[in-house]
């Protein structure tokens, strides 16, 4: 083992491992800390919600307790008057009153009227609570509370509800209200929140103190590797990028010598076999052989000038970019089946033709993949070039990458950014909110030796 592991070893592991400990403790601590606080929040906010409801309820019932007594103009109208009243007391978006019957039927319920004369002694909730029985049974033992889940108005769903229950005994009316307390849940979250950020600044503290000793611990090591690492890295990124130069010339090479040589030998043969086919006219055998030959001689050039184009597209090295993507976006279309809507602007002489070419692939590469896994069927392209930026924006309405994007992407993604970055330029990707996938590329440009102007198509 080398000196310079064995100084490290030596120097860190202790910290490291004290660290651990008391930041252990800390946290065992601190958790049972948090759980007792937030059950005590909890606690206190549902009796401040228990004293509420019964603050409602002993006011309700002063108000209509004459009516009950007394009963002006006979039962009948008493009752009528009752119900009136308890329709119209809100309190809150969701706080109500409601009257149940000892067998089960509704009498009032402002928020859900479809209830009312039915009868709802066997109603469960979702989670399977005979709510009315319940309730009937709190009101019996002189007015009690009870939780269970019923639709909250506001947010037309389901919420848990503290429910309390009291008998109107003389008329054998069960009178019942509640609040909705899904949003304890978020209070105590939020006071759970509090107290683990405290406990995390702790920790953090105790961290950056031992990070601090081990970094100036690390110092030292790593000067002496740093250097080498940098010398690495950057004989590592000068071979990256003379592999890719060197894979650009060869396709160049190539790409030429399908277009200057292969294809016109093709083009010969076809001469060759259209004075046959012309010469045969006595042979209706030779003819249609004649024909066959040519079809296969035609589906073969379009072939050879197809690959051409894909390794090196001469438009790219004779008329620039903006014509390039031009050319692409249009065989792409009329490959894939996918509308394509390009803008690109003219750069001239304001980008190196690696960088042109690279820039190039990068579309390439994005089309290829929205034509394989995008499922889409229009793409964007805008190329812009600024006074110092050019910006480039790939955007298609697919089902979007991944999030996160494992391991950066695949090998394509991985050339992609490897290629903009060489050239000083950035790249990201992104999955848009609504469909679909936008890649942006941002590089520098030259001088502005040359006014650009615009191509769209």
């Amino acid at each position: 083992m080398p000196f310079k592991t064995k100084l490290f070893l030596i120097t860190v592991l202790p910290l490291v491992a004290v660290s651990l400990l008391i930041g252990g403790i800390t946290f065992l601590q601190a958790s049972r800390l948090i759980e007792e606080q937030t059950r005590a929040v909890e606690e206190r906010i549902l009796a401040s919600k228990r004293q509420e409801i019964q603050n409602i309820v002993s006011l309700t019932l002063t108000s209509i307790g004459n009516l009950i007594e007394e009963e002006p103009g006979g039962r009948e109208a008493a009752q009528a008057e009752v119900k009136r009243i308890l329709t119209q007391i809100n309190f809150g978006d969701d706080g109500y009153f409601f009257v149940y019957s000892r067998d089960g039927t509704n009498l009032v319920h402002p928020k859900l009227p479809h209830l009312i004369g039915h009868k709802w002694w066997d109603l469960q909730d979702p989670e399977g609570d005979f709510v009315i029985r319940n309730l009937m049974a709190a009101a019996e033992a002189g007015g009690a509370f009870h939780r269970y889940v019923w639709n909250k108005p506001s947010a037309n769903e389901d919420a848990e509800k503290l429910g309390y229950a009291v008998m109107l005994e003389k008329w054998g009316w069960m009178l019942g209200t509640g609040v909705y307390i899904d949003d304890i849940a978020r209070e105590v979250a939020m006071v759970r929140a509090d107290f683990t950020e405290n406990v995390g600044q702790t920790l953090l503290v105790i961290f950056l103190i031992t990070m601090i000793a081990i970094l100036l611990s690390l110092t030292a090591v790593a000067t002496v590797s740093f250097s080498e690492q940098k010398f690495a890295d950057s004989k590592l990124k000068d071979l990256t990028n003379r592999i890719v130069d060197i894979q650009e010339q060869e396709r160049k090479r190539v790409s030429s010598e399908l277009h200057d040589s292969i294809s016109q030998l093709l083009v010969s043969v076809r001469y060759g076999i259209e004075m046959i086919h012309s010469r045969a006219g006595g042979s209706v055998l030779l003819q249609q052989q004649a024909e066959k030959c040519l079809r296969v001689l035609d589906d073969a050039i379009a072939e050879v000038r197809r690959i051409s184009k894909d390794l090196r597209p001469s438009v790219l090295d004779d008329m620039g970019l903006s014509a390039a993507l031009v050319s692409l976006a249009k065989d792409f279309e009329s490959q894939s089946g996918i509308h394509v809507r390009i803008s690109a602007d003219r750069c001239r002489r304001r980008l190196s033709d690696k960088a042109k070419t690279a820039l190039y692939r990068v579309v390439q590469e994005a089309l290829t993949n929205v034509a394989r896994h995008a499922q889409a069927d229009e793409v964007i392209i805008d190329l812009k070039a600024g006074t110092h930026t050019l910006s480039l924006t790939i955007q298609d309405n697919g089902v979007g990458i991944p999030v996160p994007l494992r391991a950066g992407g695949g090998l394509g993604i991985r050339n992609m950014l490897e290629r903009i970055a060489a050239h000083g330029g950035t790249m990201t990707m992104s999955r848009l909110a609504m469909r679909g996938t936008l890649i942006r590329v941002s590089m520098p440009l030259g001088p502005d030796e040359d006014i650009l102007d615009g191509t769209a198509a």
